[in-house]
């Protein structure tokens, strides 16, 4: 299929109607960007808003058909303020008074940090600097898209060194300290709350030779729930516990340990959730954005990332005066 002018226009001609269509192409997509920039700061002021001290909740935290965890933590910003859990796992002895471990923050201690959720206000904040500078509508866009993925990766998950075997909680945030032989692990997870518990087996050299431990409970690689899990394609019985690999040996603390049990458990925060989507929105309205600015601007005769395009200011400008000057 073939396209042709009629009446025949000289080729000069229509490459400068060309040049002028592309740019009054460019000036619409500019005028059309100022309103999903503001889009975009308003979206980031509500991720603010519920990453803020008044945007808490409290989580229930249970292992599905098990007994393992039972408890909730409460999340105000950043930090967890409260928390208490009642824990049973082999090994672990019971709480005075309670048929099972209690594990409880020191209501006058600091709680607990997260720092992934710091991380998320603070690329949040960013995003919102950028967008409210005075930099040109390329460079908001570019800047701005940075933060949010910075943001949402942040949420995704966190890293490897802020975990078992290489990090470890103070045990004096509980009340009483914790167990010397639970590792306790808490993080945010594709924005859910997620609590590991592992409790270790300490070895001396000549444990290493010896053979492995192995678990006379339901966790075991050759239970009645392991083998039904199997056969339905679930993991660890679904219900968040296992007995881990025996074999594998971690330095911990300053001394080798063998993970003896572990329960996982994970509870979705509404708040986190909604700044998790509202985030995803973000990243996918940018990037549709950005790449039909670089198109419009390379039709244009503007190189895609000269943001400083004398053409491109005076048109950003206009459009500023233009939009003042709306009754």
């Amino acid at each position: 299929m073939a396209a042709a002018l009629y009446p025949p226009r000289p080729k000069e001609d229509t490459l400068k109607a060309e040049e002028e269509s592309a740019a009054r192409e460019l000036a619409w997509l500019l005028s059309s960007l100022q309103e999903t920039i503001d889009n975009v700061r308003s979206c980031l002021r509500e991720c603010s808003n519920l990453l803020t001290p008044s945007a808490g909740s409290t989580l229930v935290l249970s292992s599905p058909r098990s007994e393992s965890l039972k408890g909730y933590a409460t999340r105000v910003a950043n930090k967890i303020v409260k928390s208490d859990m009642q824990v049973k796992m082999y090994g672990l002895p019971n709480s005075k008074g309670f048929a099972c471990h209690r594990l409880s923050l020191d209501t006058k201690g600091k709680g607990i940090v997260l720092e992934q959720l710091a991380d998320v206000g603070n690329h949040v904040a960013e995003g919102l600097e950028i967008v409210n500078g005075g930099m040109g509508v390329v460079e908001k866009l570019g800047g701005t898209m940075e933060s949010v993925r910075a943001a949402r990766d942040a949420l995704r998950g966190t890293l490897a060194h802020r975990l078992f075997p290489y990090h470890a909680v103070d045990p004096r945030i509980f009340d009483p300290p914790l167990h010397p032989h639970l590792a306790f692990d808490l993080y945010i997870s594709e924005a859910a709350l997620i609590v590991e518990l592992r409790m270790l087996d300490p070895l001396t050299p000549p444990e290493h030779r010896g053979p492995t431990f192995a678990l006379p409970s339901l966790e075991s690689p050759f239970g009645f729930r392991e083998r039904f899990a199997a056969a339905v394609g679930l993991r660890n019985g679904g219900n968040g516990v296992g007995a881990a690999n025996q074999d594998e040996i971690y330095s911990y603390k300053g001394g080798d340990v063998r993970v003896r049990e572990r329960v996982r458990v994970e509870s979705q925060d509404p708040s986190l959730m909604a700044v998790w989507a509202k985030l995803g929105g973000l990243e996918h309205a940018l990037g549709l954005a950005i790449k039909s600015l670089d198109i419009a601007m390379k039709a244009a005769g503007h190189c895609g990332n000269n943001a400083d395009s004398p053409v491109i200011a005076a048109q950003e400008t206009d459009i500023v005066k233009l939009r003042h000057e709306a009754p």
